[in-house]
């Protein structure tokens, strides 16, 4: 799970990298607020929000991992066909 996390965040903190060198590349030439801006800062506040959201799961995946320690699982035999007697 944390290294599904990992990446996640690399690949969202790549992809906000990009666009936000194309927004600044666009305001350095126009000098009027590009469209993008909206949608960088609601890819910024959605980034704090899923960084949030992962602290809170790996504080409490952490937890779970130390508290199940080993696991006591019960094994049984396959079920037996019934014997059907041939007269």
């Amino acid at each position: 799970m944390v290294d599904r996390i990992r990446r996640f965040q690399v690949l969202n903190s790549q992809i906000f990298g990009v666009l936000a060198r194309h927004l600044a590349a666009d305001e350095e030439r126009a000098g009027v607020e590009h469209p993008l801006k909206r949608m960088v800062d609601r890819i910024r506040r959605f980034q704090v929000l899923n960084s949030q959201i992962f602290g809170v799961l790996a504080r409490h995946l952490a937890a779970d991992e130390e508290r199940a320690g080993v696991e006591h699982v019960r094994c049984f035999p396959p079920p037996a066909a019934p014997m059907h007697a041939i007269n």
